[in-house]
């Protein structure tokens, strides 16, 4: 009888570790909260179920009737969750979960864990495909140990019922066989952690498809209605990580990050105002890779700062300043009308992107020899100036003479400008929940001015625009994120979309767009006071998180190359500063290895390597034994002497088959001798029976092998 006879008759219940690596799996998907809780609760069900029921289970378990009808339902969920729209990696994640419960209810005999393990696989799969969670690698950890015991258990399960006796199964259950599957899965582990960083990283998108409806976390589009901001700011999560790469990080209540400008307004919602000839965006030049210049490069100071972005609906990128330059893991970078940016078709991925920018710098006097004029653009009838940032709908005749009161007295554009700021922001009132303002024959913005100013950022911004345009300053709102809250872990800056703001720009010919906040700050701006434990902890999460995203997750090849050349050149300084000063040589080499250490990003690889090297060391000195150790050296001595006239074991032969192969070529004492050893191995393989002498058995197969005369023979299949 082959292997794989013996395993079509493998019956009984499935180890413990199948079920806790079922359960490990699955939570790798429950991690990236794409799954309903109704799923998830019928995966527990399934889960505890069979578990409990898993040494008697109910008829039902074992009807393929019922198993078909339950796997019809699935397949039904599947199919209806695709055509509902959800992308396509959503739809498999609902099939992989309810289909793993199913293969856990299924009692029948089965011939491996094949299918089992396969389904686990494609959730931990799929789940890296939804999540770049730091609670993804412990559940990937866990899941390697589950899947090796599982697999382990079984294929001694068959051996067993080859050795005719299957209950030896438990008593083949050793702590050496735990040790040695702890191992295994460190090897693993370690050999992934080598491969991570000498290959560059294959980012696809194979599982991703359909509309991605729902999973972008913000709100930020081509258009938005009066008020999108305000129902923003009632959400906490995370959607900007800044860190300063060149100079100082900006206060809060200096720091802006700009998403869209905005130029029509028709007294409710905003947008980007399209042309008949000109395209809504235009791709910009160059791969981000090698880095992108928007600006002409210039003499000027500039900061630079590395932004991590979460998921964000049109997957705008939020830039400070005037941005210069900038990098990042993208093919494709586009441009609106108004200067925002989008990265095309990443949408719902997370983004790390650094900006080379001017710091905002407003100087007063050099503002008032201004003038401010739209800026010309390019257009088919040949450059113009954009009228668009100049356009107002009709308005109540109050809101002119309001705008004539309030500028009344100023002697240039930038003094208008700001003496409109600074009414707003010192008669207005701030709220997240502003009243309803409005009606059909008043637009909100109009009953806000002719009102109590009460309103949050969007009200403001819109009012100073309206007011602004009514003076003639050409001037559009922007929307973005601004303040934000330091994490001193991480040593960035985190920015929630509590934080996102609406702003001005004003146009000036010679100094370009230049802010305008008229939000009075005061409610707007998160305070700053001392972090409770629950919020320190917080921020050491997010600083986690965003260690492991920039240095696992996004770890390009960029970065290893980065990396490398550190280690080179921090090696070539050692050997050159002790080669140069032979008395300073001991001087030399600790001050380099304190150069080499202090790199924080170098250590990970370092640990890395030098595991690697031991553990390497280590099974290559216990692989200069070609036969497996595992296996009792009496039986390896026995199938080297058969060996040497061509009698050798295949792999997919059982050791009984291959018995009574020897003992058809060896008749008599021979083929007697080496049944004793096969049984003798076969018991003890399973702890059944101590190691025994078996030398004047070996000493008859020598004999009987030297008498045989088999050299030229064919090999025993």
């Amino acid at each position: 009888m082959s292997r794989s006879e013996f395993r079509a008759v493998v019956d009984g219940p499935r180890p413990a570790a199948a079920w806790l690596m079922s359960l490990v799996a699955s939570g790798t998907l429950w991690v990236t909260e794409q799954l309903p809780f109704w799923i998830i609760a019928v995966q527990c069900l399934a889960f505890s179920v069979s578990f409990a029921t898993r040494r008697n289970p109910p008829a039902f378990r074992k009807s393929a009737l019922w198993l078909n009808v339950f796997m019809l339902g699935i397949t039904t969920i599947t199919i209806r969750s695709a055509l509902n729209g959800n992308p396509a990696t959503i739809s498999l994640a609902y099939f992989a979960a309810l289909a793993q419960g199913l293969q856990l209810l299924d009692a029948r005999p089965r011939k491996s864990e094949f299918v089992l393990v396969a389904l686990a696989l494609f959730q931990v799969i799929l789940a890296s495909n939804l999540t770049d969670s730091i609670l993804f690698p412990p559940f990937v950890l866990v899941f390697l140990a589950t899947v090796t015991w599982t697999l382990l258990v079984h294929t001694l399960s068959m051996e067993a019922a080859e050795a005719g006796d299957p209950a030896a199964i438990s008593a083949a259950m050793t702590p050496d066989l735990r040790h040695m599957t702890i191992a295994a899965t460190t090897v693993c582990l370690l050999l992934a952690v080598v491969l991570f960083v000498l290959f560059p990283r294959l980012k696809t998108n194979l599982f991703r498809g359909g509309s991605g409806t729902g999973l972008a976390l913000s709100g930020f589009s081509e258009s938005v209605a009066l008020g999108t901001v305000g129902k923003i700011r009632l959400d906490h999560s995370v959607v900007l990580r800044v860190e300063a790469v060149d100079g100082d990080l900006p206060r809060p209540a200096n720091a802006y990050w700009r998403g869209l400008a905005f130029d029509e307004f028709d007294g409710r919602n905003w947008s980007i105002s399209r042309s008949e000839r000109i395209a809504a965006r235009r791709a910009v030049s160059g791969v981000g890779r090698f880095g992108i210049n928007l600006r002409p490069p210039d003499e000027s100071v500039s900061s630079a700062q590395r932004i991590i972005r979460e998921p964000v609906e049109a997957g705008v990128l939020f830039v400070p300043g005037q941005i210069q330059r900038i990098e990042g893991s993208f093919q494709r970078l586009e441009r609106d009308r108004n200067g925002g940016l989008y990265l095309p078709g990443r949408e719902n991925d997370r983004i790390r992107y650094t900006i080379w920018s001017n710091p905002f710098e407003r100087d007063a006097g050099v503002l008032r020899r201004d003038q401010a004029r739209p800026p010309i653009e390019p257009s088919p009838g040949g450059e113009r100036p954009a009228d668009r940032y100049l356009q107002l709908s009709d308005l109540d005749p109050r809101v002119h003479a309001l705008a004539d009161r309030i500028v009344a007295g100023a002697n240039s554009d930038f003094d208008r400008a700001w003496l409109i700021q600074e009414n707003l922001r010192h008669n207005g009132r701030y709220t997240d929940s502003p009243p309803e303002l409005g009606d059909d024959m008043t637009s909100p913005i109009e009953a806000f001015l002719l009102g109590e100013l009460e309103g949050h950022c969007e009200y403001f911004a819109s009012a100073m625009v309206t007011l602004a345009r009514s003076q003639g300053l050409p001037t559009r709102l922007v929307n973005g994120f601004a303040g934000g809250v330091a994490n001193e872990l991480g040593g960035f800056i985190e920015v929630t979309q509590a934080d996102a703001h609406a702003w001005v720009e004003v146009h000036f010919e010679k100094a370009g767009w230049v802010r305008f906040d008229p939000t009075p700050p005061d409610l707007r701006l998160r305070a700053n006071h001392d972090l409770s434990l629950w919020a320190q902890v917080g921020q050491l999460g997010s600083a986690v998180e965003l260690w492991w995203f920039q240095r696992v997750v996004d770890f390009d090849s960029v970065d290893q190359i980065g990396v490398l050349r550190g280690l080179w050149l921090s090696w070539t300084d050692r050997r050159s500063n002790a080669a140069s000063s032979p008395n300073d040589a001991t001087e030399a080499k600790d001050a380099n290895w304190a150069d080499l250490t202090a790199d924080r990003e170098s250590i990970p690889f370092m640990v890395g390597g030098a595991l690697i090297a031991v553990v390497g060391i280590a099974l290559w000195r216990r692989r200069r034994d070609p036969i497996e150790s595992t296996v009792p050296a009496t039986y390896r001595k026995a199938l080297g002497l058969l060996a040497r006239r061509g009698l050798v074991r295949s792999r997919s032969v059982s050791a009984r088959e291959f018995a009574r192969g020897v003992g058809e070529r060896l008749p008599g004492v021979g083929g007697a001798a080496f049944d004793e050893i096969t049984d003798h191995y076969l018991a003890e393989r399973f702890g059944r029976r101590e190691p025994t002498d078996l030398a004047l058995q070996l000493v008859a197969l020598k004999n009987a092998v030297d008498r045989m005369g088999l050299r030229n023979q064919p090999h025993v299949r």
